[in-house]
């Protein structure tokens, strides 16, 4: 036997584990549903963002002749560098043990190859993107513009890999052959996967922000620049979050607004469905005041529970983004004819 079939035993035997803990424990199981959903969404939008962040860096650092921009454009790359492998071995693992073969007659098969194939692709751009940063350091327009590509196709990688979801999604139905490919990718507008296509970028900047920030109070003790470099870089990071976050909850308000007055006028909606409304709107706007708070803070270095605490509630987001956006919504006529 040799070191791979090794490992795959190793990592079956886990699975085995986590199977038997699953069923012995429910909630323990809804826990770990919830976590594997919600971390990895997380980290794939961090590493789009974050590629466009630390290119948006990387310019500002000739624009504005401060070495701090530079400085912080290379700690944020090895973030999206390390996100990307992290992501990239990790799908290849869950692929191996969720899908028994390919096959090639198969969309749904088709569909989860390619989105791995992007992701490939959006982290050989990235690698490149860091490993070329000494060769390119005299040609700044050129290292911009490598970085760019890479988020663009870290973009087409996410994208790919929601089509992929959202199909899986659809084939798991019970009324699947009724489905068709408009229903599954183009449905009404107004439906929860036209919000989350709504929330997408700002999600995707917010959370790279709130990952980078973090990430710099983590690499303090490594890269040690000096304070007045992380006194400068953190509090970009954490306005770049907040911004990003406030255009979210905004969309997030104005659809909320939108379903009330849909509920209001079918006379469905409740005193209770109010204060749930009014609670997860005041809820989803505490990483906004928590990043506004280090963004303003004449020493950001002093809030790492702050930032961790707005980490948390950003990627908790991740699960009601992923179920809308995965959401399938049948035509009136399709569901009367069921009825």
């Amino acid at each position: 036997m040799n070191f791979f079939q090794e490992m795959a035993a190793t990592l079956t035997t886990w699975m085995d584990a986590l199977r038997h803990l699953g069923q012995s424990f429910p909630l323990a199981r809804m826990g770990l549903d919830a976590l594997s959903v919600a971390l990895p969404l997380a980290a794939l939008l961090a590493f789009v963002g974050l590629n466009f962040m630390s290119a948006t860096a990387r310019g500002l650092a000739v624009t504005r002749k401060r070495a701090s921009y530079e400085k912080c454009a290379r700690q944020l790359a090895l973030l999206a560098l390390l996100l990307g492998w992290l992501l990239l071995i990790c799908g290849r693992v869950w692929l191996f043990f969720t899908q028994g073969s390919y096959t090639p007659d198969s969309l749904s098969d088709f569909m989860v190859e390619m989105s791995w194939v992007m992701l490939g692709l959006a982290v050989l751009f990235n690698s490149l993107y860091f490993a070329l940063w000494k060769f390119l350091l005299k040609m700044p327009m050129l290292h911009v513009g490598l970085g760019v590509v890479s988020g663009i196709q870290a973009c087409i990688a996410t994208a790919a890999s929601l089509a992929a979801a959202r199909m899986l999604t659809a084939l798991a139905r019970p009324d699947a052959d009724m489905l068709t490919l408009g229903h599954i990718y183009v449905p009404g507008f107004g439906t929860p996967f036209w919000c989350a296509i709504f929330w997408a970028l700002p999600l995707t900047l917010a959370v790279a922000g709130g990952m980078g920030a973090f990430w710099l109070v983590l690499r303090r003790k490594y890269d040690d620049f000096g304070r007045d470099h992380y006194n400068t870089m953190l509090p970009w990071c954490a306005t770049w979050a907040r911004n990003a976050w406030a255009i979210f909850w905004v969309i997030l308000l104005a659809s909320s607004v939108f379903d009330v007055q849909r509920e209001w006028q079918s006379d469905t909606f409740t005193a209770i469905d109010a204060v749930l409304e009014s609670v997860e709107l005041l809820l989803w706007l505490v990483p906004a005041l928590l990043w506004t708070l280090v963004g303003r803070s004449a020493t950001p270095m002093r809030h790492k529970l702050t930032l961790l605490a707005a980490l948390v509630l950003a990627v908790a987001v991740m699960l009601p983004f992923y179920m809308n956006m995965t959401e399938i919504t049948l035509p009136v006529y399709l569901t009367d004819g069921i009825e």
